[in-house]
């Protein structure tokens, strides 16, 4: 396989689709609430596909899609469906499939190697062993560790996320190190954000001190190591050393990115559950250029509190989600930062 290469948000247009709820997994932190709804049927699916990159294609766009669920794999048809039709658009980029890891077996691992355009396949731990099998399930760490040597051993790349709060930060070095031995490529940190079944873990939340402390961590071992690469594509990254082009990046809510939702809804960002529309009822321009949800984060000058009044605006916005989250304001400031005003 050719080796992709990561897309500028400047010309890239991302897009994370959620195929259906369905899962075999209860991860304590899930932002899920339900996982009864199947999804779409697969000419929806491909409908909507078709309608996606028709848009990238007119914006003179790139198209990044992630496929996900729930569990994805519950829909194994519907993810060869969706990765064939993707593979024929040229303005498709690149696509990452977002699982839990479990259901990929060397049947899927053969069919997945067809794709040239599939970059990754991410999936998710907790930290070591003991942490992460106490939020996703007993034996999860060894199993997931069993499929990331499968997948790297037929050639496919694949990349691990971690959801930091203050019960795993201080494994996020100790969790790199492991799976720079099963030889990952990527590793990605993002903030727990209590929302669907773990809406009641407060306890969990980490104070600005604490993921200041955890950004710097991730970033020394971002400058020292490659392997895996740690990607610091987030919020509040940028503090840590804004003359660092690698690290950092804009809130993507209302610029450059959409979640498709298994019904069809559409989302300003999976972490943010304000229904925007619907791909079975509204166009994706009508979305993109009526709503005016959007339309108020795209504005800078609504940004409340610190985040108003901050020079690194223009690169960060801070996190609409978590600022729902704490406060019932997607305006409102970042409540993680820990930038002085």
């Amino acid at each position: 396989m050719s080796t992709p290469v990561e897309l500028d948000y400047q010309t890239e247009f991302y897009y994370q689709w959620h195929i259906t709820d369905r899962c075999n997994l209860r991860c304590k932190h899930c932002y899920h609430e339900d996982y009864r709804n199947e999804g779409l049927t697969v000419p929806e699916l491909l409908e909507i596909a078709t309608h996606l990159t028709d848009a990238v294609k007119e914006w003179g766009k790139v198209g990044s899609f992630s496929i996900t669920g729930g569990e994805p794999f519950t829909r194994k048809d519907a993810v060869f469906e969706i990765l064939a039709f993707l593979e024929g658009r040229v303005e498709v980029g690149h696509v990452d499939i977002l699982s839990n890891g479990t259901l990929i077996d060397d049947s899927i691992i053969s069919r997945l190697l067809q794709f040239k355009k599939l970059r990754r396949i991410q999936v998710s731990l907790e930290g070591l062993e003991e942490t992460n099998d106490g939020i996703r399930g007993a034996g999860s760490f060894k199993a997931i560790a069993e499929k990331l040597e499968r997948l790297r051993g037929a050639g496919l790349r694949t990349s691990v996320m971690m959801t930091i709060g203050r019960h795993n930060r201080g494994e996020v070095a100790l969790l790199a190190g492991e799976l720079g031995k099963l030889g990952v490529e990527a590793f990605v940190v993002d903030r727990f954000i209590p929302e669907g079944q773990s809406a009641d873990l407060k306890e969990w939340i980490l104070t600005p001190d604490e993921i200041k402390d955890i950004y710097e961590k991730s970033y020394e071992y971002f400058s020292e190591t490659l392997s895996p690469r740690m990607l610091l594509y987030r919020t509040l990254f940028c503090l840590i050393n804004p003359d660092d082009k690698h690290i950092g990046a804009m809130c993507s809510v209302g610029n450059n990115a959409l979640t498709i939702m298994p019904n069809g809804d559409v989302f300003p960002c999976r972490r943010l559950p304000i229904k925007i529309g619907n791909l079975l009822k509204n166009t994706i321009y009508e979305i993109w250029y009526k709503n005016p949800l959007l339309w108020e984060f795209r504005n800078p000058e609504n940004l409340k509190g610190k985040c108003g009044e901050c020079e690194y605006v223009p690169v960060c916005r801070g996190c609409r989600a978590a600022a729902f989250a704490a406060t019932g304001d997607y305006l409102q400031s970042d409540p993680q930062c820990w930038k002085e005003t």
